[in-house]
């Protein structure tokens, strides 16, 4: 289970940008939030870089290192704009429900067993969006 510690942290880290993004956009607009993230990026990539953590260059996978890499771009501008029109307490679980996708694509695309457990685990994340979403 080396997996389970970097994505609770995910997890922390996720929860904790839908307050931090919605601070900052009670006086910024979500553009301005752009430069500070590419920043971040930008300083985490040259020390993984520097500290021979990470390499640049042309290998199989860096076609969808690329792809991935405009995904997460994608992905946090929509949040970024998402954020500055709704409530981060709808907003985020929303963007959360990103599970069920993954299943589908997963099975589709990676030849993953979907189980009737991984279905019905979807399901209840779902529907507990659909129940954030709808109180009031």
């Amino acid at each position: 289970m080396n997996w389970l510690a970097p994505a609770l942290g995910y997890i922390a880290a996720v929860a904790v940008l839908g307050i931090s993004g919605k601070l900052a956009l009670r006086t910024l607009d979500w553009q301005d939030l752009v430069p500070w993230t590419a920043a971040a990026y930008f300083l985490t990539a040259a020390a993984l870089v520097v500290t021979g953590q990470a390499r640049l260059g042309w290998t199989t996978g860096t076609g969808w290192a690329i792809a991935s890499a405009g995904l997460a771009v994608s992905a946090l501008l929509l949040l970024y704009a998402a954020l500055s029109a709704g409530e981060a307490s709808k907003v985020v679980p929303v963007t959360a429900a990103y599970p069920a996708f993954t299943l589908a694509l997963s099975a589709a695309f990676l030849s993953e067993h979907v189980s009737p457990a991984r279905i019905a685990g979807t399901l209840l994340v779902v529907s507990g969006v659909v129940l954030v979403t709808a109180a009031r």
